[in-house]
């Protein structure tokens, strides 16, 4: 492992963490929660509530084993309910006790053991691996309790077990527990659907990634649960998760679920970033299999073009989603070069001005491979005459030679701006004088020293083109 994917691993372990406090924290027992003790009223449903609240027996009840782990595991949701669980911590027994109790008709006694078990996910592996053998035990409280708070308190642990490592992770996936969850609770409209997402999101954060059967299972959960999601954080979460499996495998997009994204107005203007990241996919593919949303897909790009991403002068936050949506119109244009002219009627034209002021201020879109790349794709696309205006309008070899003065020291850059020159001398001779009045044969004898065979090619084929 390098060192930056070093860093991104603790930066990810670190977020799991912080999450998993907020989820502890929020779980705290309050005074004002109630819970019926038992859900039967029995002579030892009372002496179980004495043994509990007052950790004493009466008088007349002989102090047996099932007393004395109830009277234990009242004194460690105290301590729990008050401060966290120390990493040191051995939690082996206390864990084998909480199975023994839990799940006996004393709603209480399960919120405290629910509330215990939370709190031993919380340090590290070693303190939450105990309870990997008890999932499927969780699990059936999680279907026999008619509480939500009981259950919301099942799905924190699940959650905080994803995040945990790759172990814990694996366990939860091998029993199914994201499937089994969804199927229990798929007709209801609350806060659990949230809860269950949260599971499927650190599943998908614990590093090293799942296997791609169980990436191909996550991803067909996330198609059915994404319509049930409230919540921006959920529904980012789950929109990251299938843009990471998608892009380990582009087949597993389901192009319907764009097309509505793209429809869905909410959506496309708060999920903007993540949207097009799904679109970049797309356009990846060949145009029949994703010709029958093309026209949707154009327009919302058009849309989104026009009344978000170029209004005027950039901001910071715009400059991800700008190249993303050059790199798509890049790919489209490929597959189906009508689109140009679909393209050329949008704001993104502002792009090919000549300003300096302009490209100054723009230096993450202008020093971007993409904007070059959907550059050469619009000169490839454009006719002669079609050319002739563009060059009318916007003067583009003023741009090309200013744009690559400031990028002398990337190849990358160089080659696309040398690649449309060439093809703009190709097409429009008026543009050769204009070329060599901007010093352009200056930086072609500079660039024909360049290490790189393929900037030198090119400097050769616009020097005879030139002659």
């Amino acid at each position: 492992m390098n060192i930056i994917q070093k860093k991104r691993e603790e930066f990810s372990i670190n977020i799991r963490k912080q999450k998993r406090e907020e989820v502890f924290k929020c779980k705290r027992i309050s005074k004002t929660q109630y819970l019926p003790f038992s859900n039967t009223t029995t002579n030892l449903s009372e002496i179980y509530y004495i043994a509990y609240h007052q950790k004493q027996c009466p008088n007349d009840v002989q102090l047996n084993e099932t007393i004395q782990k109830i009277q234990k595991i009242s004194e460690l949701a105290d301590t729990f309910n008050e401060s966290d669980c120390d990493k040191n911590y051995q939690t082996s027994s206390d864990v084998e006790m909480i199975f023994d109790i839990i799940n006996q008709g004393y709603p209480v006694l399960d919120r405290a053991c629910l509330q215990i078990l939370l709190a031993f996910t919380l340090p590290n592996h070693s303190t939450c691996k105990p309870i990997l053998k008890y999932i499927p035990d969780l699990l059936k409280l999680f279907h026999d309790t008619q509480y939500e708070e009981l259950k919301q308190t099942v799905l924190f642990i699940f959650s905080n077990l994803a995040a945990d490592c790759y172990q814990c992770r694996d366990a939860i996936l091998i029993y199914e527990i994201p499937q089994a969850i969804f199927k229990a609770i798929y007709q209801t409209k609350n806060e659990l659907m949230e809860d269950l997402a949260q599971i499927i999101i650190n599943i998908s954060r614990t590093q090293p990634l799942m296997s791609n059967f169980n990436q191909i299972q996550m991803i067909k959960l996330c198609w059915e649960l994404f319509p049930h999601l409230l919540s921006n954080e959920s529904i980012v979460g789950i929109l990251q998760l299938i843009y990471k499996i998608c892009l380990k495998d582009k087949n597993l997009l389901d192009l319907n679920f764009i097309n509505n994204l793209c429809q869905n107005k909410t959506y496309s203007d708060l999920y903007l970033n993540e949207i097009l990241s799904l679109i970049k996919i797309m356009s990846y593919f060949d145009r029949n299999r994703y010709e029958p949303i093309e026209n949707n897909v154009l327009n919302f790009l058009i849309l989104k073009v026009n009344q978000t991403l170029i209004t005027g002068k950039q901001e910071k936050y715009q400059y991800k989603p700008i190249n993303k949506v050059l790199s798509i119109f890049t790919n489209m244009i490929v597959e189906n070069p009508k689109i140009i002219y679909s393209i050329l009627k949008t704001n993104i034209v502002q792009l090919f001005q000549f300003n300096d002021q302009l490209q100054e201020a723009n230096k993450e879109i202008y020093g971007s491979i993409y904007y070059y790349s959907f550059y050469y794709q619009i000169i490839s696309g454009l006719n002669q005459s079609e050319l002739k205006q563009l060059i009318q309008l916007f003067q583009p070899i003023q741009q090309l030679i200013n744009l690559l003065d400031k990028n002398m020291d990337n190849t990358d850059i160089i080659v696309d701006i040398l690649r449309i020159v060439e093809g703009i001398l190709q097409k429009n001779i008026e543009a050769i004088p204009i070329f060599i009045q901007q010093n352009g044969e200056q930086f072609l004898a500079e660039l024909s020293q360049h290490e790189d065979e393929e900037i030198y090619n090119l400097c050769e084929n616009i020097f005879e083109i030139i002659k």
